[in-house]
């Protein structure tokens, strides 16, 4: 069965069955099979070694959690190497769609960390992950500090301690730093 339904992050895939199980949207899908190249030779192949299901959180769908059962495809090349196929919704090592990443916004705006992941069906830890990734990518090194500093100090029981500081230019409410 082919579904044409397109959802956010999903438009590459082929949707085999969608499913309703305890509150919790179930989508099964798969890519489309192509020639890929070997990551250690370079040579392409299309000899499929395996298949392998792969569970990953997504978007909520109708204010309900959705997991996705990635059917991904695993190939074999003659150098002998394996390797998964290249996809565009979910990245290596990783069990939350790149879709998801909207959890990292929502960790800059929400009230607690605990909140959001309790909102988005995943921990705190990983909304602070999540957070802390944003956060270096937007704090960049000051040439010359602003005429007005403002500096909030608060408790969060991270990896480097109990408390951290954050350090903000008081005119653009834009970070300068933060220990």
């Amino acid at each position: 069965m082919h579904f044409s339904i397109s959802l956010p992050g999903l438009k590459e895939v082929d949707i085999k069955r969608v499913e309703e199980v305890g509150g919790v949207i179930r989508i099964c899908v798969e890519m489309e099979r192509k020639i890929h190249r070997c990551p250690s030779c370079q040579s392409r192949t299309s000899r499929v070694h395996d298949y392998r299901i792969q569970k990953i959180q997504h978007l909520k769908l109708f204010e309900r959690k959705t997991q996705i059962f990635y059917r991904r495809r695993r190939y074999v090349c003659d150098c002998g190497k394996r390797f998964s196929e290249k996809n565009t919704f979910v990245n290596r090592y990783q069990r939350t769609s790149i879709e998801n990443q909207a959890v990292g916004i929502r960790a800059i705006k929400g009230k607690t960390f605990k909140e959001i992941g309790d909102n988005y069906g995943t921990s705190a830890t990983t909304i602070v992950r999540r957070f802390d990734q944003l956060a270096r990518s937007e704090v960049k090194p000051v040439e010359e500090l602003p005429p007005v500093i403002a500096i909030d100090e608060y408790k969060g029981d991270t990896r480097e301690g109990k408390y951290q500081l954050i350090i903000a230019d008081g005119i653009t409410k834009k970070p300068l730093d933060n220990a």
